[in-house]
């Protein structure tokens, strides 16, 4: 998609009434984004499209398109499209995908193994503190963390994520409205070594009716949702009802019967959900070890990248050394180094004196 058609997309995108469903429609009925915005005005009343947003297409083309993607720029956001490279594989196949995804980050990590944790915005210190841990150990282990950077649950997820690895946040706003404001510190972290996501253009208010859409894109980039503490009906258990539907895993980790944040897990839990007490209950799902040998040999995850496998297979059975490693890999030296202390605090690898590596 050239710069003029993206162009075209987010002024299209920015009017109300013209949701992914609609771009989705266009494209199909049009041909191009271009066409339709060239369209004249018979055509375009003629079309499917509510009167009321023909007349703000209009009133919309008396100004040049490149305007709003500019402004997107200014703000450091970028815009992928769904049939762009980058657009993310996995969601292409949940229902209603977002025909536009704008984001700050580094998006490729949605291709890497997630999972996401997901909880009560009034979370319990007990709920805070497992979900913190939970995270940075399942971050440790070589998954990306994905959560809603709501209060509660989601901020401890991502904090702890950050302890030990990487996460994404999916917003229900714009990604230049920071939902909750005191989030903004957690929101740049994020953004420094992860990926902030929305499917919503610039200046989209965080309405209650966004959060549930948020929220099939959260579990439709992960493997599985892990629920910690939700009340009986919260957002939540919509993200693990998504999860369902796409046929993802649903855990969730069990509280007291007399909490009222427990009852979401607990009735999962009820409902077939995995009932988890420690990160190898979700580990064994995707790992292909025996769980009596996990902690020797944690990290071999089925989806482990050919990065890794072939760092892995240059380190045994002797050690090498940084150097050796680099030029073996043709991989630059930010992104070895990455590689290198996370194979290592997975207990993989474990570094020798000299800047030489060794296979465990």
């Amino acid at each position: 998609m050239d710069r003029l058609e993206k162009a075209i997309v987010c002024n299209l995108h920015s009017l109300p009434g013209l949701g992914s469903r609609s771009l989705y429609r266009i494209e199909e009925v049009f041909g191009s984004f271009r066409a339709f915005y060239q369209a004249d005005r018979g055509a375009l009343y003629g079309s499917f499209i509510d009167t009321g947003v023909i007349d703000a297409v209009l009133e919309q083309r008396k100004v040049p398109p490149e305007r709003l993607l500019e402004e997107y720029e200014s703000h450091n956001i970028s815009i992928v499209c769904w049939n762009e490279p980058l657009y993310p594989k996995k969601l292409k196949y949940i229902s209603n995908p977002p025909y536009v995804l704008y984001y700050r980050g580094d998006l490729e990590i949605t291709d890497q193994p997630c999972l996401a944790i997901v909880g009560s915005r009034v979370a319990t210190l007990y709920g805070k503190t497992t979900a913190q841990k939970l995270a940075k150990e399942l971050a440790a282990a070589g998954m990306v963390i994905v959560s809603g950077l709501a209060r509660g649950i989601d901020s401890e997820a991502h904090r702890g994520a950050l302890e030990a690895g990487r996460t994404i946040a999916v917003l229900g706003s714009g990604l230049d409205v920071i939902y909750p404001p005191e989030n903004r510190r957690l929101y740049q972290d994020i953004m420094a070594s992860g990926a902030i996501i929305s499917e919503f253009p610039l200046h989209t208010a965080p309405e209650p009716h966004n959060f549930p859409l948020r929220n099939r894109i959260i579990s439709g980039l992960s493997r599985g949702v892990l629920v910690i503490e939700a009340k009986e009906k919260s957002g939540a258990l919509i993200t693990a009802d998504f999860a369902l539907e796409q046929g993802k895993d649903v855990f969730a980790l069990p509280g007291p019967i007399n909490s009222k944040t427990s009852a979401g897990p607990n009735n999962l839990i009820k409902q077939g959900a995995k009932l988890i007490t420690g990160i190898e209950d979700i580990l064994e799902e995707y790992y292909d070890i025996n769980r009596t040998q996990r902690k020797a040999e944690q990290g071999h995850l089925v989806w482990r990248d050919e990065s890794e496998k072939q760092i892995l297979a240059l380190l045994e059975p002797d050690s090498r050394h940084f150097d050796e490693v680099l030029q073996a890999t043709g991989l630059d030296i930010g992104r070895l180094s990455t590689l290198l202390l996370k194979l290592e605090m997975e207990g993989i690898i474990k570094s020798l004196p000299g800047n030489y590596y060794l296979r465990i």
